[in-house]
């Protein structure tokens, strides 16, 4: 009567040396990790600071490929028809792996059943700029805009992401007109605002920072309770009386579902010990972003608390997308 329990456990065990073993050589080729936006945004940032640390430690290249468009879910759809062998990965923004399911009326994907949530890898509170086609300088300035009939014009990276919420919320707690302007990337925004075409964006430090060092835009405030190290001068919306705009991007690594779990453990494994790195550790504070190594049961629940937060966010700024 104990020979076959016994023997069930013989059997789970020898599977699960072997599904390590068929892992423990991988990558045996190129891996392809996707970013569902521009080049030159927050996602591509990490994306490329973490690609170069791996294809260090695994002696396989690193493919960075921009997919951008539909918020991000380009990207994301193309991962979860990929194999799950581990050769396509996401780099994944907040949007196309929690908010946008709670945003767009249809989706082709469930971000939530599709997707292997495998390393949270970075975050970063967003801040306000303004554009130098303006004369807001400072939150102070800000406000005298508010009961104009003419809208303050905003850029997004897409609908439904932070950046768009940041937007209403600010509008909303303020009094403020605001206009949204969608675009397919972070870049093409801050091109835009540094242009004068937009009057005002949300953005993590990264695409910023050099336009604020040069002169060319004026950080107004940041989207959190903590000033940013690089940008001290600038008051937290805490400090300015909207507790309530705290919001943070962060960036994860993603694969396909039917990962196995070895594989998913080799994978998250290489990504946490690419965040033991202090060179990488510094790439990332030198543009604005913070190192989170999270992986497994732990990360999950964070991406379940955070899609808790920003559907109390939906429900309140009434954002819908088709």
């Amino acid at each position: 009567m104990q020979f076959r329990p016994f023997l069930s456990q013989m059997v789970l065990a020898s599977m699960t040396v072997f599904a390590t073993a068929a892992h423990a050589d991988y990558p045996e080729k190129p891996v392809k990790m996707l970013v569902g936006y521009a080049p030159g945004g927050a996602t591509d940032i990490v994306a490329r600071v973490l690609g170069a640390n791996l294809s260090t430690a695994w002696g396989q290249q690193v493919i960075i490929e921009n997919k951008p468009g539909a918020s991000g879910m380009l990207a994301a759809e193309q991962t979860v028809h990929a194999p799950a062998d581990g050769y396509t990965l996401l780099l994944g923004y907040t949007p196309e792996v929690s908010i946008n399911k709670l945003v767009f009326r249809s989706m082709r994907y469930d971000p939530l059943t599709d997707l292997t949530p495998i390393a949270l890898v970075a975050v970063a509170p967003l801040v306000l700029a303004a554009g130098p086609k303006t004369p807001i300088s400072d939150f102070k300035t800000l406000m005298t805009y508010k009961g104009r009939a003419t809208p303050l014009s905003y850029g997004s990276p897409g609908v439904g992401g932070q950046q768009h919420m940041a937007g209403e919320m600010l509008g909303k707690a303020t009094g403020l007109p605001v206009l949204h302007v969608p675009y397919r990337g972070t870049s093409l925004a801050v091109t835009d605002l540094v242009g004068g075409q937009i009057d005002l964006f949300f953005a993590t430090t990264p695409p910023l920072l050099q336009q604020i060092k040069a002169g060319r835009l004026r950080p107004i405030l940041v989207a959190g309770e903590k000033r940013e190290r690089l940008l001290p001068d600038t008051p937290t919306a805490v400090e300015l009386g909207l507790p309530d705009l705290q919001l943070a991007n962060w960036f994860g690594v993603f694969g396909p579902k039917g990962m196995s779990a070895a594989l998913h453990d080799k994978v998250a494994k290489d990504v946490l010990m690419a965040l033991r790195n202090d060179k990488l550790v510094k790439q990332l504070e030198d543009q604005g972003l913070t190192a989170r190594p999270m992986q497994g049961k732990q990360f999950r629940t964070f991406i379940t608390e955070e899609m808790t937060k920003y559907k109390a966010i939906v429900e309140q700024t009434g954002i819908t997308a088709d």
